[in-house]
């Protein structure tokens, strides 16, 4: 008991509770990628395709992506620390049912399940950063969550990639599911929803007005038109962290420079480092910049001509594609702007839905569309036969297939000068 009062009193007691939530954010990434450390045993496994392997992949996206408003509903409605340990809960169950699938179906709908689950985390922690810190702090807290989170696409790769050649990749995802039902016990004691106080449970409305209010927060959201067209910036951008980082850059690495895939997972979670520092550095030039327009169009330009380095120029030095994915990664980071201006267009009292129908649309590209399209993509240009009943893909085969991923940048460059930014000291256009 003293430890808890203790604990209390701490100055630092805001950072270590949005810190946590935050770290349920890394674990949702580490989930999104880990199928791509694991594409030959997977392929053994559930006798299937390297098309269906994009298709296992984004089933984890599909759920996720639905659940993005309920989340943000339920978390207005009943508080983030409820709906962290329930839904985390269910997650490690998940993780478990995955790790002694052996059919495509129960692979496919155990994924589904982890998207399902998570698809709370991020709003969770960006709610309770807007609760526990000054307004004056929330692009910051935005920009750190992100860079928390992103640092589980580096450990989803490099660290689950060494774990699945060591141990076998049922025992890697055994070690997964047993780390988040940690996380959820340590959230019993820590995550709170207020500083002084949880939230109540249905706020002493009944259900019928609870229903009618979450409708009525949800209608307003979706009918605020610049919410719309930076999420879908935010969307077009992000896209390459799943599509590219998370999957196919680690096939593409492994095939166009003949190394193992351990190796070619440390260069695609290169981009999820350059994420990382790109995020640090977001927070810190929000401090001292307020225009945020700017910085979206040019970050997504550069990040566009990146794409087309590392897609289109031959020969390039290994440790010369380090630095390349590096910088890749880090212009793409301004994608988490999408988060920090989603703010501002919306009151306190509906923040978890617009976080939600934001991060929605962020996910809703790169995963359910263009993961599975550059799979296709792959199987539709190969000419080359079957060996061991596994297909051979060349160079060639790749750049084709990867063209999506700067087609995707442009787009949001040009959906870049449509996004609104409020004049004035407020900026926010609230309802």
């Amino acid at each position: 008991m003293k430890l808890m009062d203790s604990f209390l009193k701490l100055r630092i007691r805001p950072w270590i509770i949005w810190g946590l939530a935050a770290i349920f954010g890394l674990y949702t990434f580490v989930l999104q990628g880990m199928p791509s450390v694991m594409i030959p045993q997977l392929m053994k496994t559930y006798q299937i395709d390297i098309a269906k392997i994009g298709v296992l992949t984004s089933s984890f996206f599909y759920t996720y992506i639905v659940m993005q408003v309920p989340a943000g509903m339920l978390v207005d409605l009943w508080g983030p620390r409820r709906i962290i340990k329930i839904s985390f809960l269910f997650c490690a169950l998940a993780i478990g049912w995955f790790a002694f699938s052996h059919s495509f179906w129960e692979g496919q709908v155990s994924r589904m399940l982890m998207g399902l689950t998570t698809a709370p985390a991020i709003v969770c922690a960006f709610c309770l950063g807007s609760r526990w810190f000054k307004p004056a702090l929330f692009t910051l807290i935005v920009a750190l969550t992100e860079f928390i989170a992103l640092c589980g696409g580096v450990i989803g790769e490099g660290g689950l990639a060494k774990a699945v050649v060591t141990f076998g990749w049922r025992e890697t995802v055994i070690g997964v599911a047993i780390a988040g039902l940690f996380l959820t016990f340590l959230s019993l004691f820590i995550i709170h929803d207020f500083p002084d106080h949880d939230q109540p449970f249905h706020n002493g409305m009944t259900f019928r007005e609870t229903a009618k209010e979450t409708w009525k927060n949800f209608t307003k959201v979706i009918t605020i038109k610049p919410l719309w067209i930076n999420g879908i910036f935010g969307g077009l951008v992000f896209a390459l962290f799943p599509a590219f980082a998370a999957l196919w850059g680690i096939p593409y690495f492994e095939n166009r420079y003949g190394i193992p895939v351990e190796l070619s997972a440390l260069v695609a979670s290169t981009f999820f480092i350059g994420g990382c520092v790109g995020s640090l550095t977001l927070g810190w030039v929000s401090v001292y910049v307020i225009k945020r327009r700017p910085l979206m169009k040019w970050g997504t330009l550069i990040a566009f001509i990146l794409s087309l380095s590392i897609i289109y120029i031959p020969n390039i030095p290994l440790p010369v594609m380090f630095a390349l994915v590096l910088l890749f990664g880090f212009f793409c980071s301004i994608y988490a702007l999408s988060f920090a201006l989603a703010n501002t267009y919306v009151s306190h009292q509906i923040k978890g839905v617009a976080m939600g129908f934001t991060n929605m649309l962020c996910i809703a590209i790169g995963a359910p569309i263009l993961q599975p399209l550059i799979g296709y993509l792959l199987k539709w240009s190969t000419t080359t036969e079957s060996i061991s009943h596994l297909k051979v893909y060349t160079s060639h085969d790749f750049t084709i297939a990867l063209t999506v991923l700067p087609l995707s940048l442009l787009a949001a460059f040009i959906i870049s000068f449509f996004v609104k930014e409020k004049q004035g000291p407020d900026r926010a256009h609230r309802i």
